[in-house]
This record gives structure tokens, sequence and C-alpha cells, in this order.
């Protein structure tokens, strides 16, 4: 198999721009994460002072119960954290194949005319589902008026 069909049966179109973008998203759930689980772990510390300032001794359920809770939400955070981390890695390629694509795209078809010395300008068309449209729709019209303006 030629890298050219390699190509299009993988996600990976433009490897740096996709890993990157996946890399600040997955910060980005990190942070969050960081965050919702600083607070809830400052509510475990919260109930324990509760318990302290009742003046309950350290072995009362009371404490052991808010330990056992502690210990379920730590493990519901890492599912948690691991089920996002999936999605955002599925997610994350999948969406950046559909921008690489168009990108990758147009430079092939930029490079196909440089390499071969024609002058001659083909339309272009995008997978469905790609973003960026646009790209090819403006792309085409230039083609159109270029063959237009040479007639």
């Amino acid at each position: 198999m030629n890298s050219q069909n390699r190509k299009k049966r993988s996600l990976l179109i433009n490897p740096k721009f996709q890993w990157t973008l996946i890399g600040y998203t997955a910060m980005i759930a990190t942070l969050i994460l960081i965050t919702v689980y600083g607070f809830i772990s400052y509510g475990f510390h919260d109930f324990v002072q509760i318990g302290n300032q009742a003046g309950l001794p350290t072995d009362h359920i009371y404490f052991q119960f808010i330990q056992m809770q502690e210990v379920t939400f730590n493990r519901v955070i890492l599912m948690i954290a691991l089920v996002i981390g999936l999605i955002l890695l599925v997610g994350g390629l999948v969406i950046s194949h559909k921008i690489a694509g168009p990108v990758y795209r147009m430079q092939k078809e930029f490079n196909d005319m440089r390499e071969s010395g024609s002058s001659e300008l083909r339309p272009i068309q995008f997978r469905k589902g790609d973003f960026f449209p646009e790209l090819a729709e403006s792309y085409n019209s230039f083609v159109e008026a270029w063959k237009k303006g040479k007639s």
C-alpha cells in the first residue's frame, strides 16, 4: 500500500496539527477535572472539620462514612477522566480529520500543479462532512473565472 492510500485510510492526515489540537482540548479538560476534584475534596475536608468541631471521636462512624464517600468519589472522578480522555481522543481525531482534510486537499492540488508544471486549473471537491466547504467553493469560483478570462 503506498503512502497516498494510507493517508486516505488514516484519521491522521496532519499529525502535528491534529495531536496539538487534541493536546489543547485534553489540557482544558484536565484543568476542569482538577478544579472539580479540588472543590469537592475541599467539601470533604469541611465535613471532617464539622465532625471535629462537633467533638466526635476520630473512630466515629461519621468519619468512616466520609472516608468511604471520598474513596467512592475518587473512583468516580477517575472513571470520568478515563471516559473523557477516550471521548477527546476519538472525537479529536474525527474533528481534526475534518479540518486537516480540506487543507491537505488544497495543498495537494497546489503541489500537483507545481510538480506537473501545468497551468491548467481544475475544480476540486472535498469529502462530504469536511469543514470549510466554502474554501473549495471559493477556489472553484476562481478556477471558473480564470478559465473564462483565458477564453
